[in-house]
């Protein structure tokens, strides 16, 4: 049952090997590995693409292509979950990451203050074309928090993922053996 939602819900791979960015990465992302539609594939394409979509970073589809090609899961799911960090969702996964981080490193959670002198910081260093100083130590607390944050939340899907596949095929089966 979860197979067959997922290859009728996960795009071909021509309509993925279409996308422009996919270019620099040419045939490979056609190897059939890349789409197969199995527990262990779809579980760990989750947890690389709920990793990397939870960081804000630039080009992060990049980064999914670059893993999945490494290790051989499905590539259109991994994809698909690159859009977890939207304009809709940067908010509370970014403040989840302060909350984290400041957990971490024993330090009150950051306040408008501390935010304002931040961006005051950033303003004066775009004006000033790069010159000038940016306090990194809140970056080094937001950065902690969000890799611990990718972490725990790829690694709860994953588990998710391994747990409701395996429900599905034990229903199926007891559906097929006690109707």
């Amino acid at each position: 049952m979860a197979k067959k939602f997922f290859q009728s819900w996960l795009p071909s791979p021509e309509k993925v090997n279409q996308l422009k960015f996919m270019r620099i990465f040419g045939q490979r992302t056609l190897n059939p590995v890349l789409w197969y539609v199995n527990r262990k594939s779809i579980s760990h394409a989750v947890f690389i693409g709920t990793f990397w979509g939870i960081l804000p970073v630039p080009f992060h589809s990049v980064f999914i292509v670059l893993t999945v090609l490494l290790i051989e899961v499905n590539l259109p799911l991994s994809l698909t979950l690159a859009w977890l960090s939207n304009p809709l969702t940067v908010v509370p996964i970014l403040y989840l990451g302060f909350w984290l981080g400041s957990k971490i490193f024993h330090v009150n959670m950051i306040d408008k203050d501390m935010i304002l002198g931040v961006l005051h910081q950033i303003l004066n260093w775009v004006k000033n074309f790069g010159h000038g100083h940016i306090d990194l130590h809140l970056a080094k607390i937001l950065v902690t928090g969000l890799v611990l944050e990718a972490l725990l939340s790829a690694f709860v899907l994953y588990i998710c993922t391994r747990i409701i596949w395996r429900w599905s095929v034990l229903r199926k089966w007891n559906k097929r053996f006690h109707p």
